[in-house]
């Protein structure tokens, strides 16, 4: 009985996750000009497609896989298992393309995402969920803080930083075409979200609503410590700043949701929609790179945060499967997660830029400024996504 609730459990996890993939092509595309709407959409199931098809092959010509599937100690929903795993692949290449849209050949990224995910996202992976080094120091990043969001938040801006920002940046008129779009994709996410509580498919459902709640409990404290942060800059709190608050609490707490209190899930989430505040409206100005969609502010920012609090607020009395962090007399585990995190950043930066370098050499990631001009749904697809 126990592994039917488990493996019914994860099949809606992986639907859940399918939908977070939906949220944030709505969520991105909301946010470009009208122009390119299309084209910013499709990159998210673009990579859903690619990412589950790579993540299989690559994992099993690895063994990745198998010391996955070993782990939860469940043979019968191995392959479920993987396709689970496959689409969080997925939404850590969905979440690169933020980086760099408005200027993306098409067919650009499909090539670096396949190499992307061999060589920056199963390594990574393999180092925390598989049999590897950090997961024998005893690292704890239950829903992918390090190995979704830091590798997709340092590439995205390793990307945007090597080929440069949008035509026309910081002179022209950059304003989001639909904001309710994204409004509604961020709701999207929120919901599914909650799929990756799959990942505890082996822990006592306990664990599983445990998680459950500090994931919704870390969203909502971020949406309103970033509204409260817009309000005193700015006068007046926005609607885009609340959802994208949401979605950092929701970044920062996947690392930890399985390990803290649902007080530490607040001061997580309070943590995370500052941060990321002051990173997307003051840090990125002053640097002056052109993060499209602050997936970096965003992403890198709150997982590094959820990955360093998981250190923090970690509890065994939460769950007696991790450890007990810096707070609760075991400043080791601090240690090895800030260790996690640096280890994330060199090898998403480092293979992020060897990729992109080597790639230049065969294939201009640029769309040109003839495309940028034009808008890409037209350049790269021949189709508009608002014909009035």
């Amino acid at each position: 009985m126990e592994s039917t609730v488990h493996t019914l459990w994860l099949l809606a996890s992986a639907t859940l996750l399918v939908l977070t993939v939906t949220g944030i092509a709505l969520f991105y595309g909301g946010m470009v000009r009208k122009k390119n709407v299309m084209n910013t959409m499709a990159l998210p199931f673009a990579a859903l497609a690619l990412a589950s098809i790579a993540w299989g092959l690559v994992t099993n010509l690895t063994g990745l896989g198998r010391d996955m599937e070993s782990s939860i100690g469940q043979a019968a929903i191995g392959p479920l298992w993987s396709a689970y795993h496959g689409i969080m692949a997925a939404i850590a290449l969905a979440l690169v393309a933020g980086g760099i849209v408005e200027r993306l050949r098409f067919s650009f990224f499909l090539l670096f995402g396949l190499c992307w995910i061999g060589a920056v996202y199963v390594p990574l992976a393999w180092w925390i969920w598989g049999n590897g080094w950090l997961a024998s120091l005893g690292c704890l990043d239950f829903a992918g803080g390090a190995v979704i969001h830091i590798s997709a938040g340092v590439s995205a801006l390793v990307l945007a930083l090597v080929v440069g920002p949008r035509r026309g940046y910081g002179r022209i008129d950059m304003m989001p075409n639909h904001l309710p779009l994204s409004f509604c994709g961020a709701g999207l996410m929120w919901v599914g979200w909650f799929g990756f509580t799959g990942a505890a498919v082996s822990a006592p459902m306990t664990t599983v609503t445990g998680a459950f709640v500090a994931i919704h409990l870390s969203a909502v404290t971020a949406a309103l410590s970033w509204a409260a942060a817009e309000w005193l800059q700015r006068d007046k709190p926005t609607a885009l700043g609340a959802v994208s608050g949401a979605v950092a609490g929701l970044v920062a707490v996947s690392p930890a949701a399985a390990y803290v209190s649902p007080a530490s899930a607040l001061v997580i989430g309070l943590g995370a929609g500052s941060l990321c505040y002051m990173v997307v409206n003051y840090v990125k100005l002053i640097l002056g790179y052109d993060d499209s969609l602050d997936v970096f502010g965003m992403h890198g920012v709150a997982g590094t945060w959820g990955m360093i609090a998981t250190g923090l607020f970690a509890s065994t009395e939460v769950n007696a499967a991790g450890n007990d962090g810096l707070f609760f007399g075991y400043p080791y585990q601090f240690f090895v997660q800030v260790v996690a995190v640096c280890a994330a950043w060199a090898l998403a930066g480092g293979g992020s830029w060897l990729l992109l370098k080597g790639l230049m050499w065969f294939v201009d990631p640029r769309a040109g400024d003839e495309a940028e001009t034009m808008g890409l749904d037209l350049h790269q697809h021949g189709e508009k996504g608002y014909t009035g």
